[in-house]
């Protein structure tokens, strides 16, 4: 039987000549069919792999990278164009080999939560297959439509430009944001390499070959350090910046936000940004447990607000809904991400991001800083007035003064406030945050600046200091006339004088100055207290206690 069954197969393979041509080329046929089949399946295998539906949903545990990566900008690149990268075929399937430990751990459920992409190809193998480094980008203006959590969603805009630029400096370009990108600029990060959040040595190299290393000041870093951290040296790129461009999790802030101005969200509701914070920001132990609180949210306004619910009870319930989507896009307790997991490089109000280098503390042997005033990249925040008209943005480079061109400016003009600011500025309330003028603009000073180093104590010292004209002690005599007065002129009396109606002392007049000072107690006299407590334009340290000092030995005149 099993002989009759071979002899059968061999015939079919190998027909006599004498048989039709038609069967004598069957088996050819159908090896080419097998041939062509098998070609098919392993191509259709092979494409399938390589789709984002298989990355996200088959192969790896990925829900929130998978989830996030559907609502960015890239939600139509392949997965692997970024993690494996364009290359030869037999390269891509070397590199996918290369990820079969996933596999397994994932099999085993050994994998680490939360996920961090710890190896990811050059941007120059990746970004750069599309995005031309060499492209100039004019500026570009953009809208922020913000919701206070406090004041009952009390709306309020803000405008900037934004300086994108980039290109050749060879051809007169190679400005702006993008200037990093056709630059040298190398990092050894302190933290985990995949996280870089800690830079404390940073080295440009100029297109002349020549270079300048920038050193965080409060780091205490050895001579040798760059030198024994050779292994970690980055040569920044696209995603030093861009780093979660294709997974973002916003901060519910931001996207309640979003939701308002696109009027998924009523902001009629009472205070329901305040209300949304508070429930979605808690850590909860499963999302069938965050959404029962966040669905809570519909009989705290049947208690609290009844007669707004019966009136529009609909509002209220779609904007409960919103807050289910977007909890569900942005938190998955089981793999312990939220918006708190990855830090996002792109900007600098989350979380450090371009303040890693640019925080005002980095400085080189010539005691200059990486520079970090705000319209080196965009315009100074402006935000509509409490009228409702918009604000003014400068559509071409403003004049400077040669103060402005120091890079150390941004740490000393807290501290170097003068009447010749008036010459640019509108200058009511300096300091303050009402947007009554131009030094009072919160858009700046309502920052809480967590990321910069501007209050760091080395830096204070070394930019807190008055002009080489201004008095010292023991030089002259701890008078008024001779120190305090002086001192005065320089730093106080442009804000704090009879002519300013916002002023509620006067520093212009010995008389004035005796009314904020103690003797019996000088160091608890109102004068020196609120430069203690982090006055916008406080003393140095070494005049503060000239201060000190001249009302104990009884304030001579």
């Amino acid at each position: 039987m099993f002989k009759t069954i071979l002899n059968l197969i061999n015939r079919v393979i190998t027909p006599r000549r004498t048989r039709p041509l038609w069967i004598r080329l069957l088996p050819y046929a159908f090896l080419i069919a097998v041939g062509l089949l098998i070609f098919a399946l392993t191509g259709a295998t092979w494409e399938y792999t390589n789709s984002s539906q298989f990355c996200g949903t088959q192969c790896h545990t990925m829900p929130p990278e998978y989830a996030a990566y559907q609502f960015s900008p890239h939600a139509r690149v392949n997965c692997v164009e970024c993690h494996i990268g364009r290359a030869f075929i037999a390269t891509q399937f070397t590199r996918k080999a290369g990820d079969l430990s996933h596999v397994i751990s994932y099999l085993g459920a050994e994998y680490e939560v939360p996920l961090h992409i710890k190896h990811l190809r050059p941007a120059n193998q990746i970004c750069e297959r599309c995005h031309n480094p060499e492209k100039f980008s004019d500026n570009s203006l953009k809208k922020f439509e913000r919701f206070s959590a406090e004041r009952n969603n009390e709306p309020s805009i803000t405008y900037l430009t934004f300086k994108t630029g980039g290109g050749m400096a060879e051809e007169g370009l190679g400005k702006g944001i993008h200037w990093h990108i056709n630059n040298t600029v190398e990092y050894i990060a302190t933290d985990e390499s995949y996280l870089a959040q800690e830079i404390p040595w940073v080295r440009l190299t100029r297109p002349d070959g020549s270079t300048e290393v920038y050193v965080d000041i409060e780091a205490d870093l050895p001579s040798d350090f760059a030198m024994k951290n050779e292994e970690h040296l980055h040569i920044m790129d696209c995603t030093s910046c861009h780093n979660r461009i294709a997974h973002q999790f916003r901060r519910p802030s931001d996207t309640i936000d979003e939701a308002m101005s696109r009027g998924l969200i009523s902001p009629e509701i009472p205070y329901f940004k305040q209300n949304a914070l508070a429930v979605m920001e808690r850590k909860y132990p499963s999302m069938e447990e965050a959404n029962k609180a966040i669905r809570r949210l519909r009989q705290y306004y049947q208690v609290h607000w009844p007669d707004y619910y019966a009136q529009h009870p609909e509002i209220v319930n779609n904007g409960i809904e919103t807050l289910l989507g977007i909890y569900e896009n942005t938190v998955f307790p089981t793999m312990d991400v939220s918006w708190n997991t990855h830090p996002n490089n792109q900007g600098h109000t989350a979380t450090a991001g371009c303040f890693r280098c640019h925080d005002g503390k980095h400085l080189n042997e010539q005691q200059e800083t990486i520079r970090l005033e705000c319209n080196l990249c965009h315009s100074v925040p402006l935000k509509n007035q409490v009228d409702g008209t918009s604000p003014v943005l400068p559509v071409s480079a403003q004049f400077e003064p040669e103060s402005h061109a120091d890079s150390n400016w941004v740490s000393q003009h807290r501290f170097q406030f003068n009447d010749t600011c008036e010459g640019c500025h509108t200058v009511e309330n300096p300091g303050g945050s009402d947007d009554i003028s131009y030094c009072a603009n919160s858009g700046c000073h309502a920052m809480e600046g967590d990321y910069t180093g501007l209050n760091s104590a080395e830096l204070i010292k070394r930019t807190n200091i008055l002009s080489a004209d201004s008095p010292t002690h023991p030089e002259v005599a701890l008078t008024w006339s001779a120190l305090i007065k002086p001192i005065l002129v320089e730093r106080c009396v442009v804000c704090h004088n009879p002519d300013n109606p916002n002023a509620d002392i006067d520093l212009t007049s010995y008389e004035g100055v005796l009314t904020t000072v103690t003797k019996e107690d000088a160091t608890n006299s109102p004068l020196i207290q609120v430069q203690l407590d982090k006055h916008p334009n406080r003393l140095p340290a070494d005049s503060l206690t000239w201060f000190t000092e001249w009302i104990e030995a009884g304030m001579p005149k």
